[in-house]
């Protein structure tokens, strides 16, 4: 019996954890650079490939696009697509 709550523990942290993180997508056919500050974290340097879509962000973030300079903040559970090296935020809270 113990090792059945064990297991369902380890699998469902991943799921929560996920169910928590920002969205973001590239719909360009480029790749782009981006600066990612997020609570308690160092700074960071991003590279979201072309075509791409990644979870990002578990605790909320301010996403910099360093071709455009254009920030957004960003919680949990929001989208940010980049469209024609343009950052839009979707809220899905």
């Amino acid at each position: 019996m113990l090792m059945r709550a064990t297991l369902f523990a380890i699998i469902s942290l991943p799921l929560f954890g996920a169910a928590l993180a920002a969205s973001l997508q590239n719909t360009d056919s480029q790749a782009y650079e981006l600066v990612i500050a997020e609570p308690g974290r160092p700074v960071s340097n991003y590279r979201i490939v072309e075509n791409s879509q990644v979870e990002i962000c578990f605790l909320g973030c301010e996403m910099t696009l360093l071709s455009s300079g254009q920030t957004v903040s960003v919680r949990p559970g929001d989208t940010v697509m980049i469209d024609s090296g343009v950052m839009t935020v979707t809220s899905n809270n």
